[in-house]
């Protein structure tokens, strides 16, 4: 019995076996290959400086890059481009503090519907654009819209307002849904892949007006030294959004101080050396003249502008000077500090604090 039993399973594992071979050999993929990319263009029609009741419109865009790759099984794949499939919403997120948009600014921006789809301009495959909280807009589609090969497609223009424009620099984020853009071998029928697309942009906001008080205590200060040999001593601290890159050999630093008689001071002036600043580490510049405190004029004592961890664009700036006319001209409360850094002008106009030796001011804290 045990004997036959092993017979017929000899021969049944003859017959099976090859065709079983077979099958896996017909079943086996080929080596076909295609890849799936998009990016987002977000497209605002004025970046700035904004100012509060501004209304821009943002332009939400897809770029496709999808290309067949090559593969041994299909000798005609290259590296030339294919149609993608998008077939998921659009998230636009307002208002980013930081570049991953892992924080948000609250009623700085708002979106605003137009028509009844809600979208200033829309492809015939959107449905509507619509408010997703706060800081958000919800572009969605009716139905699968496709990229011509290497090809760019306007999705969507939302309008929005500017609510506040105290913040210097806002992100905007534009994302789809996982797995939205899809992209198919032109030669290897059913030879797919799936992937997402994101994209970003930057609005500016205010003007000169960008000066901000430290978030702990940095007092601005101007101490009369008693000495007429001697100049009186200046001092400012204050958070600013930097519009433009720090050339730190050419950093264009000036400052100024005014009350409504006219100028206290204005440096560099004279003899001064010109400000060059020195870069200590990343994102961190300084400038130091020594000779600034007993020089007959003063000076520029000492600078320094440090990139904020994790604040886009925002920089604690610190300056010391000596001036000699600030006993004899500083007698009113209201007055102007002015200075320019890398070819924008900061400007804060407070009431200072009288003191038995100078003037104290806090400037109002940044939001």
């Amino acid at each position: 019995m045990a004997g036959n039993t092993w017979t017929r399973f000899r021969v049944l594992a003859s017959v099976l076996f090859p065709v079983l071979a077979l099958v896996s050999f017909v079943l086996t993929p080929a080596a076909h290959a295609v890849q799936a990319s998009a990016s987002l263009s977000v497209i605002p029609t004025d970046w700035g400086p904004l100012h509060k009741d501004d209304v821009i419109d943002v332009v939400i865009a897809i770029n496709n890059t999808s290309t067949d790759t090559p593969a041994s099984g299909t000798p005609a794949d290259g590296v030339d481009p294919v149609k993608a499939i998008l077939s998921g919403d659009i998230s636009v997120v307002l208002a980013c503090t930081d570049t991953l948009c892992n924080t948000l600014a609250s009623g700085k921006l708002a979106f605003v519907p137009v028509g009844a789809s809600g979208c200033v301009t829309k492809n015939a495959g959107v449905t509507s654009c619509a408010a997703s909280g706060p800081n958000g807009v919800l572009i969605k589609l009716k139905s699968s819209i496709t990229v011509p090969a290497g090809d760019s497609l306007d999705l969507a223009t939302i309008r929005l307002k500017v609510l506040d424009d105290d913040v210097g620099r806002l992100g905007i984020m534009a994302m789809i849904d996982p797995a939205s853009v899809q992209a198919c071998s032109s030669h290897a029928t059913g030879v797919c892949t799936a992937c997402d697309a994101s994209g970003c942009s930057l609005l500016v906001f205010g003007g000169s007006e960008l000066t901000f008080g430290c978030p702990h205590a940095c007092p601005e200060r101007i101490i009369f030294r008693g000495d007429a040999a001697t100049p009186d001593f200046f001092e400012f601290h204050a958070l600013i959004f930097v519009q433009n890159a720090i050339d730190p050999a050419n950093p264009g630093f000036a400052i100024s101080l005014a009350n409504a008689n006219g100028q206290i001071f204005s440096h560099p002036s004279g003899n001064e050396p010109p400000v060059v600043l020195v870069q200590q580490g990343a994102g961190t510049y300084t400038y130091t003249n020594n000779d600034a405190r007993n020089a007959p004029n003063g000076g520029i004592a000492f600078i320094k502008v440090s990139e904020r961890d994790g604040m886009m664009n925002k920089y604690k700036i610190d300056i010391q000077l000596f001036d000699p006319k600030l006993e004899a001209k500083a007698t009113l409360a209201n007055m102007t500090v002015q200075f320019t850094l890398a070819g924008t002008t900061f400007s804060t106009t407070n009431d200072w604090i009288k003191k038995q030796n100078g003037w104290l001011l806090n400037l109002p804290r940044v939001p």
